[in-house]
């Protein structure tokens, strides 16, 4: 459970940072004060985001606590990558149909947003194996 966790928290926290920082600082050459007071929407994104995300994550925890049983860590770590970065975009696709058609920079957030947790799922340790895996 605590790397599920630490996926989702990195994930919540940490997207919203780069998807303003990207779009903010490269894309739309955006001055760091305006960034910094733009905190209130961050904020508001990582609460929201950590809401959303409740199913997706639960599904994450309980394929992890699965896969564990079977298999190694580096292969552990295939699938759950995959499964993030389909997640990610399923959930989007469920609470915003249009978000394909919306543009450039709405469909950049979800590219942020599973770059970010496929990051993550690679980043943390799985920990303390429960069997001796092939």
């Amino acid at each position: 459970m605590k790397y599920t966790i630490k996926v989702w928290l990195f994930t919540v926290i940490a997207s919203p940072l780069f998807l303003f920082l990207i779009l903010g600082f490269i894309i739309n050459k955006t001055k760091l004060t305006e960034i910094i007071e733009s905190w209130p929407i961050i904020g508001f994104m990582m609460i929201y985001g950590l809401v959303l995300s409740i199913p997706a994550m639960i599904i994450f925890w309980l394929l992890e606590r699965k896969l564990r049983d079977n298999f190694n860590d580096n292969k552990i770590k295939i699938f759950l990558s995959i499964y993030s970065f389909i997640s990610v975009w399923i959930t989007f696709y469920f609470f915003d149909k249009g978000f394909m058609e919306s543009g450039f920079q709405q469909i950049f957030w979800v590219v942020i947003y599973s770059l970010t947790i496929v990051f993550g799922v690679w980043l943390f340790k799985l920990g303390i194996k429960s069997k001796n895996c092939a």
